[in-house]
């Protein structure tokens, strides 16, 4: 049916889930930029859960509100964001945020860690 309780996003609370995978293997062996350092947006994207740009020089991560409504969706697609921004950060990036085959060894190792179903990340 259809979701009742959606979990309310603001900017705060996505800086907070930043953190939190900071802190956590394996984001906390490469070095990521501090979350003050992070602009982060909320958007309305329909078909779009995430996603990680540099926009003027600066690191953005934006999740949309209608397609993130759960602690675990939150936690997973900021994840995948993170794992974009990683490489962007350290020079490893492609144009368009491909998944490369140097993102998907990143997204194995991130799922394998925190149990993320890997065909949805």
């Amino acid at each position: 049916g259809k979701q009742t309780m959606t979990l309310a996003l603001n900017k705060e609370r996505l800086a907070l889930v930043y953190d939190f995978l900071d802190a956590c293997p394996p984001f906390c062996d490469w070095n990521m930029p501090d979350s003050d350092d992070i602009v982060f947006k909320i958007v309305r994207s329909a078909d779009t859960r995430g996603w990680y740009n540099t926009i003027k020089g600066r690191h953005v991560i934006a999740i949309s509100v209608r397609c993130v409504g759960t602690t675990r969706t939150l936690v997973e697609v900021m994840s995948h964001e993170m794992s974009h921004l990683h490489q962007a950060h350290v020079g490893m990036e492609t144009p368009h945020a491909q998944h490369n085959n140097a993102w998907h060894k990143l997204a194995d190792e991130i799922c394998r860690i925190h149990g993320f179903d890997r065909f949805l990340f």
